[in-house]
């Protein structure tokens, strides 16, 4: 269901603001100007910083909350009360004059009764009438402005509180940060608007990021209908336990049979018949305006005979396998039947995801269905619309397939780099390039998933913010506008900064996800060139507030520096301090979430211990620094760091049947890798499943009686085989990151060139783009 937007009209606003002459250039907006008075017949709020404007709230709407009882959790704020009281304080932040609330019933006799008042909800609709647009949802909201005074009202409290920030917005107040230190607000002894009346509803229906305070998605309008989406089909108690065990055919078939596994068959009518008439119970007790269909998360689905006839056999190559949406269409399209023959107002949120990410090729979606893409397989780096990365623009055809299919979308962004969220992470061109182009294709729910990380994320995740409410603003005006009032005197550096990062994920042809490809885009010319422009902009800084904005991504580069020099340390061999390093990587991380909490920044979460940064360092990368550290402190390392490698893909498992794993084989033909720079991404094989070969030489020497040898791989995905001198001398089950050892002692040859071969083999989804060898390998003995 699309709504119409609401695009800012030039000159709505005019008032005199002499600090600001330079951004009604850089912004475009009118509304932005300058005057040396406001016109006649302006509607004056504040003249020469006097207050010619009351704020008029019902009493009941502005009464302070009682206090909760002992042990009880407060209430949640009052949004519209929390937005009146921000109306007051912005006015007074911007002019220094004190602009009162108070209630409609001003004795006539009452000095304030002749000020020009700002009328709130149901009082400004007593005076104005009710908004002019309508929403489906209540989001309607309409600002006026005449000579009698000034209106601010909507629908419903929430598009009210649209309203006062609509027209805060229109007067110059801006957050781009959560706190106080990401709101700029101008500065004029004179705020007077132009006549007007303005009634629109967003175009958007839900604008919804996971983490930030309530004063900051309030201020940008965060809100709207909330999409219920979530992993929820099979505990949502739509059906019973009972029901399933009376009917086992319900229940997926999985491994040839079927149980009470989680799982259903969606291809059974008796099943989505029962599925909705579970839902309209609910609806019967509590009418929500959105249901979930989506299935609990993995990859295990039903495997019966007529499940698999509903499938349209679209390959899906990010898996592997044939895409099961079709199957899943038609599920959804007999609930949504039945449900709403009683309840024609609801809609459905289901992900599109896993195996169902791709559009149906047969079925066609009822209207109350609402895909929520999630293009979790899929590389983070570059736009759909780069000719660089085939991935990204898969997803654009899937987005553009189910917009034919769907009245309405949702697009669930990631807004971090998946597995590594520490990383400088822009989203400058991507965000730019891609967003247009989703609201286009029927995306009128913003729902990306997101993290407290707006220090490395803040100019792409603002403007993503941004345009979900102006959804036909300019990225490059946004943009143009964030550098210039965040950053002050320290703009054009801090451009620079994020300019630099923003060039090393777009134009950098790799694709792995976690910090996998990371040496291969974040070279030290690019760090060098971030270096450069923070310590340009620090000493560009001219105010207290500059400083700590451009101190925050200062002390973000500095963690991603020292990250970067853990990877360059493993690949050179430099071991000894890998585990310390480490550790002190994490506990500045720890820190620095501390620090920056009010800030929403560097990923303190409830769910992760210490920071979501710390987690996945705790996951991914100290388990390998912890052994190497381990290996120097207790073995001899007999090898540099082994990182270049003979590399061939087995698509057709005749490896071992053509000798790659012997001497004799001449492997002149294969490419050559280098593991410390190099994913399967890279290689071309992003989506493989299968093994690839991996074959180089070492020349030892003496190898003293006794002592055992051994291969040490720093990390893998997938299984592993190893072969030395053609033979086999070990083998590992499929995992993820963590360093292996082995034991080649026999296989090893003292005063000659060893032929050593490692097969890697892609065995499930991890969601990184990675295979085989995640980094050097190395030979080491016991003393």
């Amino acid at each position: 269901m699309q709504m119409r937007h609401h695009a800012v009209p030039d000159g709505s606003i005019r008032r005199t603001f002499p600090p600001f002459r330079l951004f009604a250039a850089a912004i475009g907006l009118a509304a932005l100007c300058t005057a040396a008075s406001p016109a006649s017949g302006d509607v004056i709020l504040v003249r020469n910083g006097r207050a010619r404007a009351v704020i008029v709230a019902p009493a009941a709407l502005m009464a302070v909350p009682a206090p909760p009882a002992a042990g009880a959790p407060a209430a949640p704020a009052n949004r519209l009360r929390e937005s009146v009281l921000d109306l007051a304080r912005c006015l007074e932040k911007i002019s220094g004059a004190k602009v009162e609330i108070v209630t409609p019933d001003l004795a006539p006799g009452d000095p304030r009764s002749r000020l020009t008042p700002i009328a709130i909800g149901a009082e400004a609709e007593k005076r104005f009438g009710p908004p002019a647009k309508k929403s489906p949802y209540k989001q309607g909201w309409r600002i006026v402005a005449r000579n009698k005074g000034v209106g601010l009202m909507g629908e419903s409290d929430e598009a009210t509180s649209y309203a006062i920030y609509e027209l805060l917005d229109r007067l110059g107040c801006r957050w781009y940060l959560p706190s106080d230190l990401g709101e700029s607000l101008p500065s004029a002894k004179t705020i007077g608007l132009k006549e007007m009346d303005l009634s629109d509803v967003p175009k958007t229906l839900s604008r919804e990021i996971w983490y930030a305070d309530d004063a900051f998605k309030r201020r940008n309008r965060l809100g709207g209908l909330v999409l219920s989406a979530g992993h929820a089909l099979e505990i949502s108690n739509y059906v019973t336990k009972e029901q399933l065990q009376a009917h086992l055919d319900w229940n997926a078939e999985i491994g040839g049979k079927r149980s009470l596994n989680g799982r259903f068959c969606w291809a059974n009518r008796d099943l989505s018949a029962a599925v909705a008439d579970g839902i309209i119970a609910k609806l019967d007790k509590a009418y929500t305006p959105t249901v979930s269909l989506s299935p609990e998360d993995g990859f295990s689905f039903c495997e019966c005979a007529k499940c698999k006839a509903l499938d349209a056999g679209d390959w899906d190559a990010s898996l592997n396998q044939v895409s099961i949406t079709d199957r899943y269409a038609q599920f959804c399209n007999r609930i949504a039947e039945r449900v709403t023959k009683k309840y024609p107002n609801v809609l459905f949120g289901f992900l599109a995801y896993v195996q169902y990410t791709r559009p149906p090729v047969r079925e066609k979606l009822h209207p109350s269905l609402v895909p929520q893409i999630a293009p979790i397989n899929y590389c983070r780096a570059h736009a759909m619309t780069d000719a660089i990365c085939p991935s990204r623009q898969t997803i654009r055809r899937i987005v553009e397939g189910w917009a034919k299919t769907a009245r309405s979308v949702s697009y669930y962004n990631y807004m971090y780099h998946l597995a590594e969220v520490t990383v400088p992470y822009p989203m400058m061109h991507q965000m730019a390039e891609e967003l247009p182009m989703l609201y286009r294709n029927n995306v009128v729910f913003w729902q990306p998933e997101t993290l407290p990380n707006f220090e490395s994320t803040l100019p792409g995740f603002y403007l993503s913010i941004r345009k979900s409410w102006y959804t036909d603003a300019d990225p490059k005006q946004v943009f143009n506008e964030f550098f210039t009032r965040f950053y002050g005197a320290a703009q054009a550096p801090m451009r620079r900064y994020w300019q630099t990062f923003d060039d090393a994920w777009t134009n950098s042809p790799e694709h792995a996800g976690c910090a996998f490809g990371y040496a291969r885009r974040f070279t030290p010319q690019v760090l060098a060139a971030a270096r450069s422009a923070i310590s340009d902009a620090l000493a560009a800084c001219r105010s207290d507030t500059e400083r700590a904005r451009v101190h925050m991504q200062d002390y973000s580069l500095r963690q991603f520096e020292r990250f970067m020099r853990t990877r360059r340390d493993l690949s050179e061999g430099k071991l000894a301090n890998l585990e310390q390093a480490g550790r002190e990587w994490m506990d500045a991380q720890t820190a620095l979430g501390e620090r920056y909490a009010p800030q929403y920044a560097f990923a303190k979460t409830y769910w992760a211990p210490k920071t979501v940064g710390t987690y996945f360092f705790d996951i991914f990368f100290q388990p390998t620094y912890k052994d190497a550290s381990r290996i120097v402190r207790d073995f001899t390392l007999l090898t540099p760091m082994l990182r270049k490698w003979r590399f061939a893909v087995d698509r057709e498992k005749r490896g071992d049947a053509l000798g790659w794993g012997q001497a004799a084989f001449v492997d002149s033909g294969w490419k050559e890798t280098d593991t410390a720079l190099e994913s399967w991404a890279d290689l071309g094989i992003p989506d493989f499943y299968g093994s690839a070969w991996y074959r180089t030489t070492v020349k030892t020497g003496d190898l003293p009686a006794g002592k055992k040898i051994f291969l040490w791989l720093s990390g893998v995905d997938g299984g592993v085989q190893v072969m030395v001198n053609g033979q086999k001398s070990g083998e590992a089950p499929p995992g993820f990151s963590a360093p292996l050892s082995f034991d080649i002692t026999a296989a090893l040859r003292p005063n000659a060139e060893n032929l050593i071969v490692v097969v890697g083999t892609r065995t499930f989804l991890n969601e990184l783009g990675t295979g085989g060898l995640l980094g050097p390998a190395a030979l080491y003995r016991e003393r």
